[in-house]
């Protein structure tokens, strides 16, 4: 890859993160993975190396490094610039999350992903910032962090912005059916 570069600042490559779904077994969340990365990725002449992460149980996830060059049998070929697109990153995100959960309905369990933001979803709430192995270990040694304190004041202004909620419904009264 970087052979094929010119530029010392060149992308060299691409990362795609998915979340597994902790509900499926190892196997059924290897088999997904392959068939996505597969499909979505070694279909468009990209090479794609995998590594699953399952440290945390609640957060097993994959991370997939992509080429940004198109391969064919005679090396790699033009840089495909069209793979940075939006719509074909929501394309990707769409496909993780019906992938996923035509695996979970199989399975029949009820869990179900949404690849769309809480925004877009009309969801008012604050996101939380990914944590790591490390912060947690520390938070649950005692050891204050600096992520840890930043998600505990989001959950804070969440809770807060649920109770608003809940209040404004009181207030409105119960609705009336005939």
């Amino acid at each position: 890859m970087e052979a094929s570069e010119k530029r010392r600042d060149a992308q060299l490559c691409r990362e795609v993160e998915v979340a597994l779904p902790k509900e499926l077994s190892r196997e059924k969340q290897n088999e997904l993975v392959r068939g996505f990365v597969r499909e979505q990725f070694v279909s468009r002449g990209m090479v794609a190396d995998v590594a699953i992460h399952r440290g945390d149980e609640n957060n097993p996830h994959a991370h997939v490094l992509l080429t940004t060059r198109e391969v064919s049998p005679e090396g790699f070929g033009r840089k495909a610039r069209e793979w940075n697109g939006r719509e074909v990153l929501e394309g990707w995100r769409r496909e993780w999350a019906e992938r996923a959960n035509r695996e979970l309905e199989r399975a029949g369990l009820r869990e179900r992903i949404d690849h769309r933001s809480f925004a877009s979803r009309g969801i008012d709430r604050e996101l939380t910032r990914h944590e790591g192995p490390a912060v947690r270990q520390m938070e649950a040694r005692g050891i204050p962090t600096e992520r840890g304190e930043l998600n505990r004041a989001v959950a804070e202004r969440n809770r807060a912005r649920e109770q608003r909620r809940e209040r404004e419904h009181e207030r409105s009264g119960p609705e009336l059916s005939r």
